[in-house]
């Protein structure tokens, strides 16, 4: 009876467990360390997932919860709540590695300055927005990528109102048709080749100091984007890493260094759309198949 088990819950993880039941696999078992799976849509509520792989688009939410509902249905195990720090913890037959990205907070990104409350990254804003719960009523957001602005549609539901996006490079990172619908609709000012120099307040934000000397009064600050894989436990196994990446280095059929061990989604890619990941999750199913054979 093969046993496969993967760790990570997002949309790479599930469809790989999906796929590996359609595929005849016995036992597929998904760890997640978090309470609930589905990764970061589930935190994400507009639209834009599912296109790629369900052929529908949807928002965040009903995008993970759909590809839960198909893991349940397809007899695959999720065991939620349970992280894992070494492959002994594992009776596996193979392993797939699907645990994605995380954003660089601030204290990653070394920026000076007071350490107040109103700091925030774009996957906390969320979550609070999901919670019901008040953030801020003027935020500057570090970063201009896709994420960047689904925070200025995220901070508007809970009545917060983006100031100013603030990013290093000289253009922004995502469509124009993004930015159209988000920064210029809510008429947001896009600040680009500056960074923020220094972040001041007392019990709570008051204004950022950005690198050209100019001050935006300010009650929150939302960090975006500046993804880094989650590569703890790759480099714990003492997988051979990709240095472009920061995760580890894989070939065309997702294997990684280690025999047995496979890797998937946003742990080897430069943060690729989640249905995209999900695709991943489908083709790494036929190669982990085809290696027990």
């Amino acid at each position: 009876m093969s046993k496969i088990a993967i760790v990570g819950g997002g949309p790479a993880g599930l469809s790989a467990a999906i796929e590996l039941r359609r595929l005849g696999v016995e036992r597929v078992t998904v760890y997640e360390r978090e309470r609930h799976a589905g990764g970061i849509p589930r935190h994400t509520n507009h639209l834009g997932f599912g296109g790629r792989d369900l052929h529908r688009m949807m928002a965040g939410p009903r995008y993970a919860h759909a590809l839960i509902d198909r893991v349940e249905r397809a007899g695959a195990e999720l065991r939620l709540g349970t992280p894992v720090f070494s492959l002994d913890q594992l009776d596996a037959d193979a392993v797939i590695l699907a645990t994605g990205v995380r954003e660089r907070p601030r204290a990653a990104r070394l920026v000076p300055g007071d350490r107040p409350a109103g700091i925030f990254t774009t996957g906390s804003v969320q979550q609070l927005s999901m919670a019901g719960r008040r953030i801020g009523t003027r935020a500057v957001i570090v970063g201009a990528e896709h994420v960047s602005f689904s925070a200025i549609l995220t901070l508007a539901h809970t009545g917060c109102r983006s100031v100013a996006m603030v990013t290093h490079l000289p253009r922004h990172q995502s469509y124009g048709v993004v930015k159209l619908a988000t920064a210029s609709w809510r008429r947001v000012p896009v600040l680009t080749g500056v960074e923020i120099a220094e972040i001041v307040g007392r019990r709570r934000v008051e204004r950022v100091v950005l690198s050209d000397g100019r001050t935006i009064a300010c009650d929150t600050v939302v960090f975006t984007g500046d993804w880094i894989p989650d590569n703890e436990l790759a480099r714990h196994i003492g997988l051979r890493m990709n240095p472009a990446i920061k995760g580890p280095a894989v070939d065309h059929a997702f294997r990684t260094s280690r025999d047995g061990v496979f890797a998937i989604g946003n742990l080897v890619h430069r943060v690729a759309a989640a249905d995209r990941c999900a695709l991943d999750g489908r083709a790494v199913a036929a190669e982990v198949v085809r290696s027990l054979a």
